[in-house]
């Protein structure tokens, strides 16, 4: 019972310490706690300002301060040690004091932070924006929606051109290059045309591609582009693979970005052998089409030959070489009923819808008034067809034979004028026969005298064939008639008159007459002696009569003849009634004079 008594109060003792260390224990453990939970929640948040890692160490350290002092409080109420509990004492308050000190340093800081009202206002604020933030966020989803929807519109239109792009080049002979600024391939379109695919183009230059002076020529111009900004087109001949030649044709732009600046080249190549091929065999036909014009043109220029067609309607659509009174301008696109009235117009017509109706050639002669005149044509008109022989117009040719049917009303005439002239010719030879036959003293005079004025007429008649029958040159007609007896030129004869030509009948009577007066002065005349001299004039004078004056002299002397001659009737009674004239015959001592004048109706101008 007596260490029950001992110890009764020692229990006693150790429970009162008990209670009162149990609180300063928990204590102790709770701080303790909570410092460990804050250095975790310092060594996670890394991301912390320094000022809030530097109050939440203070307080970490006061925390420990805590935690020493109550745990070692409470330690020694079972096991008191003064010395112990100093060493803990002041490690508490070193603690305490650098808990001060974080705290001293992070004092203006901490009273830098906002109040909580500025917080709250900031807060507000904070919202306002993230409201406005969030709105926005709203709008550029809408926004980004709205160009998703645009670029993929964008990209399937983009799709269709390029489908559309290439469909267009496959079909074609045009390839496309993109080149950088020095000159490499970037992109290419290349059509199968070519003989080199485009994989193969890109990252390659001109001269890898062409043969040197053909690339030297591209680079050039492509230099050119890059320098001025101005597009240009060249051609060039490169040889192909084949050994053939193919004719290129470049287009070269430049390609610029947004801002305008020039950043590389982009170029269009077409092939123009095919064209150029078409060209050349195009030139060819052209020149021989030209030759085929300029023959039909030469055939055609200044003949009587008109060419023409119709379209189905019957309206001339071409007309070459129409006759003079005709002009194209009047007659394209008209019909003849449109051209000419119903009684010049109705023979044609019938011809050409008789052509058009049975598909048949027609052709016959028609008389239509022009130029003052009746013309006479030739018509041929041939149908036109289709590939399923439809009519589809006609073509015609229409020659003017109006100069044949004056040339055959001429040829009557001249039939009949021969006629009538072959009759008086008959009857001036039988007239010159039976007188020359009474003036003759045998039968070799007879023919003598007969066959020089035979001659004499023959050669008027030459003079006159020449002139188609429409006279003679009277200088001609004297020289053919005194070439007989005289050469032209000699000094025996002088001529003097205008140059006129005399109409038919005069030219046979006045070449009778020269031959009569020539014949004469020969045998007894000026033209018998070497001095002898014939003085032949004439003119037209101012009563409008023709005068011709034949004069001998220095000849024979002469005396009138005792009876009268062929010569002297011939020129006294022929001549002079033939032409209504006149006939004057002197025999003169000197030498015969003879004149003759007539109306210068004979004479032509």
């Amino acid at each position: 019972m007596d260490w029950l008594l001992h110890f009764l109060p020692d229990l006693v003792g150790r429970e009162e310490a008990l209670l009162r260390a149990i609180p300063r224990a928990l204590i102790a453990a709770s701080t303790l706690g909570i410092a460990i939970a804050t250095i975790t929640f310092l060594v996670k948040r890394r991301d912390l300002p320094g000022v809030y890692k530097r109050v939440a160490l203070a307080f970490v350290l006061l925390l420990l301060c805590i935690t020493l002092s109550h745990g070692v409080g409470a330690f020694s109420l079972f096991s008191p040690s003064p010395a112990y509990q100093r060493v803990f004492d002041s490690v508490a308050a070193v603690i305490a004091l650098v808990a001060v000190f974080l705290i001293r340093f992070a004092l203006p800081e901490l009273l830098a932070l906002p109040s909580p009202r500025e917080l709250q206002r900031n807060n507000a604020h904070l919202k306002s924006e993230i409201d406005s933030h969030i709105d926005t966020m709203r709008q550029l989803t809408d926004i980004r929606g709205e160009l998703e929807e645009t670029v993929r519109m964008r990209t399937r239109e983009w799709k269709e051109i390029n489908q559309r792009f290439e469909a267009a080049l496959s079909g074609s002979d045009i390839a496309v290059f993109n080149q950088d600024k020095d000159l490499v391939f970037t992109w290419a379109y290349n059509n199968p045309h070519f003989e080199i695919g485009a994989e193969e183009i890109i990252g390659k230059m001109d001269r890898d591609l062409f043969a040197g002076d053909v690339a030297a020529q591209i680079v050039e111009a492509k230099r050119a582009v890059l320098s001025t900004g101005q597009g240009t087109s060249m051609n060039v001949v490169v040889s192909t693979v084949e050994g053939g030649t193919q004719y290129l044709r470049l287009s070269i732009e430049p390609l610029r970005d947004a801002a305008g600046e020039t950043i590389g080249l982009t170029s269009a190549v077409f092939d123009l052998t095919e064209r150029h091929d078409y060209e050349t065999r195009l030139q060819a036909l052209t020149s021989s089409l030209a030759l085929a014009n300029a023959r039909f043109d030469l055939a055609l220029r200044g003949s009587a030959i008109m060419v023409f067609s119709h379209d189905a309607d019957l309206r001339y659509n071409w007309i070459y070489n129409p006759p003079t009174g005709l002009a194209p301008d009047i007659m394209l696109g008209r019909t003849d009923e449109e051209i000419w009235p119903p009684e010049v117009g109705r023979p044609i017509l019938a011809m050409k819808r008789e052509a058009v109706a049975t598909g048949q050639p027609q052709h016959g002669e028609i008389v239509m008034p022009l130029a003052g005149s009746d013309r006479h044509f030739q018509v041929r008109i041939e149908p036109m067809t289709a590939g399923n022989h439809e009519v589809i117009g006609l073509a015609g040719v229409v020659v003017d034979v109006t100069e044949s049917h004056l040339q055959e009303a001429h040829l009557r005439l001249v039939m009949r004028e021969l006629t009538h002239r072959s009759k008086n010719l008959l009857a001036v030879i039988q007239a010159m026969a039976r007188q020359t036959a009474a003036r003759s003293d045998d039968p070799q005079t007879f023919v003598s005298r007969f066959s020089a004025r035979l001659r004499a007429m023959a050669a008027s008649h030459d003079l006159l064939v020449a002139q188609e029958w429409h006279g003679a040159i009277l200088h001609d007609l004297v020289n053919a008639q005194l070439g007989q007896a005289i050469e032209p030129g000699s000094d025996q004869l002088k001529i003097e008159g205008p140059f006129i030509s005399l109409r038919p009948d005069a030219v046979q009577n006045i070449g009778l007459a020269l031959h009569e007066l020539t014949t004469n002065a020969s045998k007894y005349g000026a033209l018998s002696v070497p001095g002898g001299r014939i003085s032949l004039r004439w003119a037209i004078r101012d009563d409008n009569r023709f005068h011709m004056r034949w004069e001998e002299t220095n000849g024979p002397s002469v005396q009138s003849p005792q009876k009268s001659g062929f010569g002297v009737t011939l020129l006294e009674r022929s001549v002079g009634q033939a032409l209504d004239g006149d006939v004057t015959l002197e025999f003169t001592p000197g030498g015969v004079v003879c004149e003759i004048d007539i109306p210068a109706s004979h004479v032509i101008a």
